[in-house]
């Protein structure tokens, strides 16, 4: 099903002391606090972290479109708000 979320994207450390941390790309949702960041993929992503291009968007206000999964959200389409 397909979501659409509006918020500041981040790059921020995720997976903090497990063999998975990472720098990974994020989302600030504008009705969330600071903490409730949402983990930003694309859907052909061939790494686990942060892609250049949603890396790009770091301090910019967007919308993007794409489905929300349980740890991630699956980016199809992102612009600037």
């Amino acid at each position: 099903m397909s979501a659409e979320l509006t918020g500041t994207v981040a790059l921020r450390l995720t997976g903090v002391g497990s063999k998975s941390e990472m720098t990974s790309v994020v989302l600030v949702p504008d009705e969330a606090g600071p903490d409730d960041a949402v983990v930003l993929r694309r859907r052909d992503a061939e790494a686990l972290d942060a892609e250049a291009e949603l890396a790009a968007y770091a301090g910019k206000h967007v919308r993007v479109r794409g489905t929300q999964g349980w740890s991630t959200f699956v980016v199809d389409e992102i612009e600037e708000a």
